[in-house]
């Protein structure tokens, strides 16, 4: 395989995507996996609240599921629907938490994290690509 420039990186669309059926909602919202800076913004939130005091990890994962959604949630141009600003400011907080919870694991799925790390890992590892995996 030949190596990649910068240029090909930059112009890459690799992150997958998904319509998910919320009937709740009335249709359907696309989840984008999260863009590194996205997934890191997450995970320093987790490790900070790791090592404060109980408060602070506590509203952090309160808000975890809520930060996954709605940093993932993109329109038909996959422009993300709210901003930073929306999500801190609670803007999932009032939604009914099952739907959310649901949404969740499709992001954490599409973006390899939780429990879906190491299925993504093992599945990569045997198997050549396919390429009917939804994308960008």
């Amino acid at each position: 395989m030949a190596l990649v420039t910068k240029a090909q990186i930059s112009a890459a669309v690799d992150r997958k995507w998904e319509d998910v059926p919320v009937p709740e909602w009335g249709g359907e919202v696309r989840l984008m996996s999260l863009s590194a800076a996205d997934r890191g913004y997450i995970e320093a939130g987790t490790v900070v609240a790791n090592g404060q005091n109980p408060q602070l990890k506590v509203e952090s994962l309160k808000t975890y599921r809520e930060k996954l959604v709605g940093l993932s949630m993109v329109d038909d141009n996959y422009e993300r629907i709210y901003s930073n600003k929306e999500i801190a400011d609670g803007a999932l907080a009032g939604k009914d938490g099952q739907i959310i919870e649901r949404l969740a694991a499709k992001v954490q799925e599409l973006s390899g994290m939780g429990r879906f790390a190491k299925r993504e890992v093992e599945g990569n590892s045997d198997a050549a690509p396919s390429g009917s995996s939804a994308s960008a």
